[in-house]
């Protein structure tokens, strides 16, 4: 019986940390300059501007339909000094830990932006929204359509603790000095796991109980 109930347990844990989509906009009016998200994992952090996309003031908004564009992105390459970008951010709710997995987007812009070499575009992360590091290498797009990033090898994503927000940046340039460029009325998803935060097993506490108590005697010891 008692074998049973561990491999549920096992099972259950197994599940509940599976990928899953926990944050998706989808842009269906044109000049957007912020929007919250649609769908919000009910284990992450809310309250503006948490779980809001919002721009760097190198990229304003665009009139373009159904869209989150921008006529400032440039050709000058991905760099994280850069103020052309999009953003957003996110922390897990007190008590969780937050992993994430990937971004899946739908791009789409003028065609002299991404026509021939196309658009590299990349993410970049910081946890004080100051310093960013960006993530893997830069993703290219010819033409407009959807695009995946992955976040599973970033280990800096993986499991971080509700005391911390998560800042994600988007970068991209392309072919012309003048973007007309962003993401589609699809716009994107986050997936990832906002699970419980891990609790210490049995003998794991044991041990640090052990040691807590070595060191008070050590003390009373010294005196």
């Amino acid at each position: 019986m008692k074998k049973a109930l561990v491999i549920m347990a096992v099972l259950a844990m197994a599940a509940a940390a599976q990928a899953e989509v926990i944050l998706n906009w989808a842009f269906l009016n044109s000049n957007i300059v912020s929007q919250s998200a649609d769908t919000t994992n009910a284990n992450l952090d809310s309250g503006s501007p948490l779980n809001d996309m919002i721009r760097g003031a190198g990229a304003g908004s665009s009139i373009g339909a159904s869209s989150f564009r921008t006529l400032g992105f440039q050709n000058n390459g991905i760099n994280v000094a850069n103020t052309d970008f999009f953003q957003f951010s996110l922390s897990a709710a007190a008590g969780y830990e937050l992993s994430l997995t990937s971004i899946t987007g739908a791009f789409v812009g003028t065609g002299s932006f991404s026509t021939n070499l196309g658009v590299d575009h990349q993410w970049a992360y910081s946890f004080d929204d100051s310093s960013y590091t960006l993530i893997g290498t830069a993703v290219n797009r010819v033409g407009n359509g959807s695009s995946f990033f992955d976040f599973s090898g970033t280990a800096a994503l993986q499991n971080v603790a509700d005391t911390s927000t998560v800042y994600l940046r988007y970068y991209a340039t392309g072919q012309t000095s003048t973007g007309g460029w962003g993401f589609a009325s699809a716009g994107i998803q986050v997936d990832g796991t906002v699970a419980p935060s891990a609790i210490p097993e049995p003998a794991t506490m044991g041990l640090l109980g052990l040691g807590a108590l070595a060191m008070v005697l050590r003390r009373r010891m010294s005196k």
